[in-house]
Parts: C-alpha cells; sequence; structure tokens
C-alpha cells in the first residue's frame, strides 16, 4: 500500500521506483481506506470460523518513504481499527530521531514510535542505502526498546561485499530481528545494474556456513534458489516471501 510517490529523506541511488523530493503525499488517504473496506462487504461466521473478503494484513511502503507523510499515525490507527495489522517498511531516517528532544523529528518520531507499539504487526527497515545506515541503525534501537513488534531488515545484495554486511548486522542484533530480509538488486528505477554473477551462490554458502535460519528470500531471488535446491533451503526454516 503506497501512501505516495514522494521521498525527501532518502533519494537512494538504487531505489527501483524512482521517489524523488518532487513526488507527492496522497491526500486522504484513511477515508480512502475506510471507503475501500466498506466495498469488502460484512464478516460472515460460520461454525465459528470467520469468513472475509477482507486481508488479514498489508505492508505500507511500495513508493515513497511512508513515515514521511502527514497522515502516517492516523493511517496506521485507522487500518487497524478496521481489523487488518498494518506493518511498513522505513529507511528509518525519521524514526532515528526518536530520543533526540532538539529535533523538529522527535515528537513525529514518538507518534510513529507510540503507534508501532499498539497497531502495528513488524516493521522492515531498510539497509540498503549506506549513506544511511546509521539512521536505519538508531531506528532499529528505538524499535527494540519501544516499538514491542517484529523487527526485520531489508538486505540489498549485490556484491559479496553486501554479503557480508549482511552477515554482520545478523551477528549484531542476534535475536532482536525476527527476519533478515534478502533483496536482490534490480535494474529498475534509479538502479541500472543488477546482482554480480556467483554472488546468490556465495550467499547459499554464507548462509550455510554460518547455519542462518531468521532470513527471508525476496520473490526475486525464486529462480537462484531453485538452482541450489529450494527443498534444501527450507529444511533449515527458510522463509519465501512472495
Amino acid at each position: 500500500v503506497s501512501l505516495g510517490n514522494k521521498c525527501t529523506t532518502g533519494k537512494c541511488p538504487f531505489c527501483y521506483v524512482s521517489s524523488d523530493p518532487n513526488g507527492k503525499y496522497y491526500e486522504s488517504i484513511c477515508d480512502t481506506w475506510k471507503k475501500w473496506m466498506s466495498k469488502k462487504g460484512e464478516d460472515v461466521i460460520k461454525n465459528g470460523i470467520t469468513i472475509t473478503k477482507k486481508p488479514f494484513q498489508i505492508a505500507i511502503g511500495s513508493e515513497g518513504e511512508p513515515t514521511e507523510h502527514p497522515q502516517f499515525y492516523e493511517f496506521i490507527k485507522t487500518v487497524y481499527e478496521t481489523g487488518v495489522v498494518p506493518n511498513y517498511t522505513t529507511n528509518g531516517v525519521i524514526l532515528s530521531y526518536w530520543n533526540e528532544l532538539g529535533s523538529s523529528y522527535f515528537k513525529k518520531a514518538q507518534d510513529i514510535l507510540y503507534a508501532t507499539r499498539k497497531y502495528v504487526g513488524g516493521v522492515a527497515v531498510s539497509f540498503g542505502n549506506k549513506a544511511l545506515r546509521l539512521f536505519a541503525e538508531k531506528a532499529i534501537e528505538g524499535l527494540i526498546q519501544c516499538g514491542e513488534c517484529k523487527i526485520n531488515i531489508h538486505h540489498i545484495i549485490s556484491t559479496k561485499e553486501s554479503v557480508h554486511e549482511f552477515v554482520l548486522a545478523w551477528l549484531k542484533y542476534g535475536n532482536n530481528i525476527a527476519y533478515h530480509v534478502l533483496l536482490p538488486l534490480m535494474p529498475s528505477g534509479r538502479s541500472k545494474k543488477g546482482i554480480e554473477p556467483g554472488v546468490f551462490e556465495y550467499l547459499e554458502e554464507v548462509i550455510q556456513k554460518n547455519h542462518i535460519d531468521n532470513i527471508a528470500f525476496g520473490a526475486h531471488f525464486v529462480e537462484e534458489t531453485k538452482k541450489v535446491g529450494r527443498k534444501k533451503i527450507e529444511e533449515r526454516g527458510v522463509v519465501f516471501r512472495l
């Protein structure tokens, strides 16, 4: 679910949808959500089982940085109150100011953490942009202390160095991270490159060597996982996020 294609905090060189500061935040997002949900009809309970056409949960992100949206807090609350679990992906910039009283982002970060604790099922923090890594790490610190939700990290896999960075993050955060989501670099949007040859095979070796099991592969890794044997990967409890 996208709240707009505007992003003033990221400017990631690999952005697959080319979000930038000249985009826009979509208007009336709470009303739009409620109207959309009203078209799904009423739930029906048969023999103790709820039959519904409504989604169980949604992922908020897709285009711009969702936490920038002026109605982000209200939208999360609205989604939750319609019986749907909201989750979101963030670059972590705004959330990183959760304990900096003098910052103009402090109150917004605090509001988002409060909403996350009360309404959100999971948050994915992107580690793809090295220039924003410190912000992402501070955001994770805030989520660990205040969020009370499942925390995931999105890693963009492109080179052997990116594999090493993923392993360092895995070692650093331990059980505080629900899943390390591995996404291949794609030639889309501002990115003109893809994952380098041999990197997935190297990634597979590293995963096996370190017995890493709290990982999830992005859908664009499906073909690569077929080559090494999906059954072998599934035996380690690895999740395929489609």
